[in-house]
């Protein structure tokens, strides 16, 4: 499953700045997460290697926000080289509204955090998120020393306490209406209701141990690129690391 936040604002195309591709093993109870740097270099049909979070604008500037779904997905399925067969998408005010619908999300939280973008300071511990709080987080990448792939990592803490906080045993009871709010209004996937549900019930009860979180290794480079006609920065990936975390998190 392929998980995205755009930075999509009204009458806008859109860039995608989260990417995350999940795997599901129900009979596990298991959840593996990889999160895909939005600078890291990939072929895209038609335009040649460039950063992989262009994907989305390009499909959309072709066809509208379907097709920017629908390139990106391709573009990622091809860079791991597996099948990828739904996707959740999402924009910063629907992810802000998802965070507030259900409740917010408590999140650990290492060392201090100043979030620039809406100038709050976070204390080291365990801090509940509201939407605007959750949003100014998984945004921010200059307060952490590993830069983006810091900025990772706390996203996919979020993405932790939205599934811990919705598949909780003492909310079972508000699961249909939950994630039928969800989706008729904040995301935009190609789940049905009924794979929603069906899945939210089998990982009910999810636990930190059932989620494996993975990064894309490489090495930062500066290449021409083929859209702007000028060098950019550059996340390169090991192509055999990327490899080897298909074969082993991944094909099951």
């Amino acid at each position: 499953m392929l998980i995205v936040g755009t930075d999509a604002r009204e009458n806008e195309l859109s860039r995608a700045d989260v990417i995350m591709v999940v795997h599901v093993i129900p009979s596990e109870k298991r959840v593996n997460v990889l999160s895909i740097p939005r600078d890291t270099m990939v072929y895209i049909k038609g335009t040649g290697y460039t950063k992989v979070n262009h994907a989305h604008i390009l499909g959309e500037m072709k066809g509208g926000n379907r097709e920017g779904t629908e390139t990106l997905l391709q573009t990622v399925s091809n860079f791991l080289q597996v099948p990828i067969n739904y996707y959740v998408k999402t924009n910063f005010q629907g992810f802000k509204d998802l965070i507030d619908a259900i409740g917010g999300v408590d999140v650990p939280i290492e060392n201090p955090i100043f979030l620039r973008s809406i100038g709050e300071n976070l204390p080291a511990g365990l801090q509940h998120f509201n939407g605007d709080l959750a949003l100014g987080l998984v945004r921010e990448r200059w307060a952490f020393p590993e830069g983006d792939f810091g900025r990772q990592k706390e996203q996919n803490k979020i993405l932790k306490g939205i599934a811990k906080k919705v598949l909780a045993p003492e909310h079972v009871v508000e699961l249909a209406s939950t994630l039928a709010k969800v989706k008729k209004d904040l995301i935009d996937t190609n789940l049905t209701d009924s794979d929603m549900l069906s899945l939210a019930r089998l990982f009910t009860g999810l636990t930190d141990e059932g989620f494996t979180y993975l990064q894309v290794q490489g090495e930062s480079v500066v290449q021409e690129d083929p859209l702007v006609h000028a060098p950019l920065y550059y996340w390169k990936p090991d192509a055999e690391q990327v490899k080897g975390l298909m074969q082993t998190y991944f094909d099951q």
